[in-house]
Parts: structure tokens; sequence; C-alpha cells
């Protein structure tokens, strides 16, 4: 079996120029925990997850800080700060001509939850610990 047999297409994405408030919502509106960063061509520049989000501060961005403000001051500071500001780069990726058992061992190595399929250096979909989980039960 292919990576590509099980990933989810049409993985919701956002552009690093996309704000934090809508990274937020699109995960929130899709269920989802993280999602791939793309340019206007399609060709993934990282991935953001909600981890990062408490991981990562910035200039523009510190979670801690948007606890003692009112929800305004809260939204215009996730409106202001940009995906590209928390986003990881050079996310671990698999192609989707990679065999199911080589998706694992990259996800094992790595310590990821989830992966980006590639194929001619365009995101084409995303595997999750989820897709994999369902596979193996299906088999």
């Amino acid at each position: 079996m292919k990576a590509s047999d099980i990933m989810t297409l049409g993985a919701a994405t956002v552009t690093p120029e996309s704000s934090l408030a809508m990274a937020i919502r699109c995960m929130g509106d899709h269920g989802i925990s993280a999602l791939p960063v793309v340019d206007r061509d399609g060709k993934l520049q990282g991935i953001i997850s909600e981890g990062d989000f408490f991981r990562k501060a910035t200039g523009s961005f510190q979670m801690d800080s948007l606890c003692g403000v009112g929800r305004e001051a809260r939204r215009d500071v996730l409106d202001l700060a940009r995906v590209a500001d928390l986003m990881s780069i050079e996310p671990v990726t698999v192609d989707g001509d990679a065999s199911l058992t080589e998706a694992i061992g990259l996800m094992e190595r790595h310590g990821v939850k989830r992966l980006p399929v590639i194929s001619n250096g365009k995101l084409v979909g995303l595997i999750s610990r989820a897709d994999i989980l369902r596979t193996l039960l299906e088999e």
C-alpha cells in the first residue's frame, strides 16, 4: 500500500501570509490540529500545528499575553500576527509513491503526528496517525 492510497485529499491549507486567526478558524472548522502552509503555486512552505501556538513566541505573538486582555485585543493580535511567524519550516514529508511502512517509519523517527504528501514538489494530501490506524483496522 502506498502513502497516496490512504492520504486525505484536498487537505485544508493556509499561506504564510494568512493570519493566525484564520488558521485557528480553519483548524476548528475542519476538526484538525494542523495545517500545511503552501505558497500560491501549492508548494509546501511549512506546517502550523496547535502545538506551535504554545511552543513558539515572537515579537507579535505570545500565547500567555492573550490571557489577561479582552476579546477585542486578543482578536487584534490574532488578526495581525501571521502564520509565517509560528509555522514550522522544512516539515518531514513523504512522497505519494512511498510505502505505508516508509511513512510510518518517518513518523516514528521524527516524532511527528502527520506527514504532508508531496508529488512533483507540490502538496497533494496529508497522512495522519488516525489515517494509518483506520487503514490498519480495515485491512
